[in-house]
């Protein structure tokens, strides 16, 4: 008895028809009967008999017929199932991210995906890249963004967005006003406030392109958001993605170009060796077309 069979003898009990039964399975009437015959002979029923030429369901067609509706009801809750699962994946969604990320962003882009899948519950991890790979290798989170990859191991590392780099200087600093793109020349002798992590040795090999290095090194942080901070407090001029520098133009700071260009990579990490759910798919989708759209702004 295969599925086949028991889906025409359905349609046909519903529709009261061979013919009407075919239109819904988008097959032919000689195909419904020729299943309905071979239902028959595999159950030893008569189901079906015709009487003044219409088409009448037997009483064992009717009793067959209930718990082949049970059986239905059965395979309707696991579609219900199937499709959850593929629209809400597990119902929760981990992400982790950089703070540059996390803290500019990334809440506007959680927002988006929140209207999607209002159902989601959304837990939001903040740390270092290297970190945030370790948390996405273990599965502790589903999805990371990083800003940096380091030898990171069980990941796939996508890169999602490569910008130049900007010079941010503080308020009313002679700089400030200065015409875009500033240079190393322009910066030597003044404080800089270095990053901590990966990106600084592209930052550092442009000051060094051409002979000595000028700044004063004054501090160096781990999170572009506080550079900004800093910057704005006056502490210092530095070169940080303006993904960030964008979202905290209320400290002040003024945004100048800088060359020679230096990159900085915004990275989507995912698990090595298991299948994405739609639902990290989708988020992945929403991080990259928000993080495109704050560029163009």
């Amino acid at each position: 008895m295969r599925f086949s069979h028991i889906d025409a003898f359905r349609a046909v009990m519903l529709t009261g028809s061979m013919t009407t039964a075919a239109h819904e399975l988008n097959t032919s009437q000689p195909n419904i009967s020729r299943l309905i015959t071979q239902l028959e002979k595999e159950t030893k029923l008569r189901l079906f008999m015709r009487m003044s030429g219409r088409l009448q369901a037997t009483p064992e067609a009717h009793a067959f017929y209930r718990d082949v509706e049970r059986a239905y009801v059965g395979l309707t809750d696991l579609e219900r199932s199937a499709q959850s699962i593929r629209k809400l994946g597990t119902g929760q969604l981990r992400v982790g991210a950089v703070p540059s990320i996390a803290l500019t962003v990334l809440p506007a882009i959680m927002h988006r995906f929140a209207t999607l899948h209002p159902k989601v519950r959304m837990s939001l991890h903040l740390s270092d890249s290297v970190t945030i790979a370790q948390w996405t290798a273990s599965r502790f989170c589903d999805i990371g963004i990083t800003s940096y990859i380091s030898e990171a191991i069980g990941v796939d590392a996508h890169p999602v967005l490569k910008v130049d780099g900007v010079c941010i200087v503080p308020p009313r600093h002679a700089l400030a006003t200065h015409r875009s793109p500033l240079t190393p020349q322009d910066i030597a002798g003044e404080p800089f406030i270095s990053l901590s992590h990966g990106d600084r040795r592209h930052i550092d090999a442009a000051f060094t392109r051409d002979g000595d290095d000028k700044r004063d090194l004054t501090y160096e942080a781990q999170y572009a958001a506080a550079i900004c901070h800093m910057v704005g407090l006056g502490m210092g001029i530095s070169i940080v993605n303006p993904i960030v520098a964008n979202c905290y133009k209320h400290t002040g700071i003024s945004i100048l170009e800088f060359r020679p260009r230096i990159q900085f990579t915004t990275y989507i990490l995912t698990p090595l060796r298991y299948p994405n759910s739609e639902l990290t798919s989708d988020f992945a989708n929403i991080v990259k077309q928000g993080l495109t759209e704050t560029i163009q702004e």
